[in-house]
């Protein structure tokens, strides 16, 4: 690497002596290279260079956010461009133009783009982002490559006729959700009786096409009812344990309690206290379990590798209702209170992926579905519960939700159909290396994207995006 361009970089390691740093290249990556604190040895960053000058800034340390102070946001983009001019040259600066800046509260994030010049339309990762802490550290820069080709469409609808084939292939589906503070504009988080808007169609193509998450490899969510359950077993025997395993761990709170389980003394282990403790971290040779307050499970974690009964492979069908049963721990009575999604035809006979059965369970309240309450299930072939992970919201009381609507279906898609507008954009296809033209739905009247409406206030829930100034 140029000595020149190593020089500059180091003094954006705010808080870090220069002259302590030293940069060496990474073996096996030829334009890659970390750059260390040189009395320790220790990598606290790395930098990605090509033809063209820095295509990759990062730097990872936790001491970088305990620097005092507090950088504006008119003096992080004047750094951002400071940085443009000082590594790249004409070629790359050419076109460029600030698009957008992003406030994550302690992150915040500064995008360049281009624009076509036929549409003088935004070229959405056609530049680089600047990614800064609050106070004015530059913690990773990313720069997009330039070789895409723009292809014009031979056929174009107007932006009605698009508007019109979404509506047609739009569905929203009664659900209850959280009017999330932190997402939507107005959020009281409470939790509301509600039409969503499906996320399986997100845009239609030039020619009336539509285009669905189908294609991005994710089918449209289906459900099912859950198999019958003869007997209640409880959540031990179905993670396997035996006699042999012993309560080498256990921390109880007000909140619920954390148990580890090994067949192994706690010493044996060989882990610190901190880590098997920790209830989001594995444990080779355990299995932790962690419950809330009224004793339902939250997590299930087990890396418990010893010999068991176990001896057979075990079906498809076998797996579900283990998985099933697993439900149990969560509520008692589990038909009650879940579906099974199925994105495909083969989730119920499907085959094991490495060993492993995947489940994934849908929160339903007197048979609506609550959205983001999901709980994944893992069995393994031996049919033994290897990962149980609950979401926050499946656990919640559901029952003051009122289910009386004064919205209809129609008027509901009526006031959709009132905010919408298709907006001709710029899609970027990686592996084709090709810009192509999509329309997308914007809401111009409102101050961000609808994505629920209130069945009883008829109120629309508009995604907060204030956090982002666009230019």
């Amino acid at each position: 690497m140029n000595h020149l361009i190593m020089e500059q970089l180091k003094i954006y390691f705010k808080g870090i002596n220069p002259d302590d740093l030293v940069m060496e290249q990474m073996e096996f990556e030829e334009n890659v290279y970390d750059i260390l604190l040189e009395d320790w040895g220790e990598s606290i960053g790395s930098v990605r260079m090509d033809e063209l000058g820095v295509a990759e800034f990062f730097i990872y340390t936790d001491e970088l956010d305990e620097i005092p102070g507090e950088m504006s946001k008119f003096a992080m983009i004047m750094q951002a461009e400071q940085f443009i001019e000082k590594f790249y040259d004409s070629t790359f600066r050419h076109g460029l133009y600030l698009s957008a800046y992003i406030d994550l509260g302690e992150y915040h994030m500064i995008l360049y783009n281009r624009k076509d010049e036929r549409l003088n339309k935004e070229l959405p990762h056609s530049g680089i982002s600047f990614t800064m802490l609050s106070n004015g550290v530059l913690s990773a820069v990313e720069r997009e490559s330039m070789d895409f080709e723009l292809v014009y469409p031979k056929k174009l609808i107007t932006n009605e006729e698009a508007k019109q084939i979404y509506l047609n292939h739009l569905h929203m589906v009664p659900v209850i959700a959280k009017y999330d503070k932190d997402v939507f504009v107005d959020g009281d988080d409470g939790y509301h009786y509600v039409y969503q808007l499906e996320d399986f169609i997100y845009g239609v193509h030039t020619n009336g096409e539509v285009l669905t998450s189908d294609s991005f490899g994710v089918s449209k969510t289906l459900v099912t009812s859950l198999p019958h359950l003869a007997d209640d077993i409880d959540i031990y025997t179905l993670a396997g344990m035996t006699e042999d395993h012993m309560l080498v761990a256990e921390v109880k709170k007000k909140s619920g309690r954390l148990e580890v389980w090994s067949q192994l003394s706690k010493e044996s282990l060989r882990v610190s206290e901190e880590d098997l403790l920790d209830d989001e971290l594995d444990i080779p040779h355990a299995i932790k379990f962690v419950f809330n307050s009224e004793g339902r499970l939250l997590k299930l974690m087990g890396l418990d590798d010893s010999e068991t009964v176990a001896s057979r492979h075990v079906q498809s069908k076998v797996a579900l209702l283990t998985a099933t049963s697993v439900l149990q721990a969560i509520y008692h009575n589990p038909h009650d209170y879940f579906k099974l999604q199925q994105l495909d035809d083969d989730v119920i006979n499907q085959k094991p992926t490495n060993g492993i059965y995947d489940y994934t369970f849908i929160r339903q309240e007197r048979g609506v579905q609550v959205a983001d309450a999901f709980v994944h299930i893992q069995i393994d072939d031996k049919g033994l519960v290897k990962y149980v992970d609950v979401d926050s919201e499946v656990i919640q009381d559901f029952s003051h939700v009122s289910f009386a609507s004064t919205l209809s279906f129609k008027d509901a898609t009526q006031l959709i159909k009132e905010k919408l507008f298709m907006e001709l954009s710029w899609g970027k296809n990686i592996e084709k290396h090709q810009y192509t033209l999509t329309y997308l739905p914007t809401y111009p009247l409102t101050t961000g994207h609808i994505k629920m409406i209130d069945m009883n206030t008829g109120e629309p829930w508009i995604i907060d995006t204030s956090c982002m100034d666009q230019y």
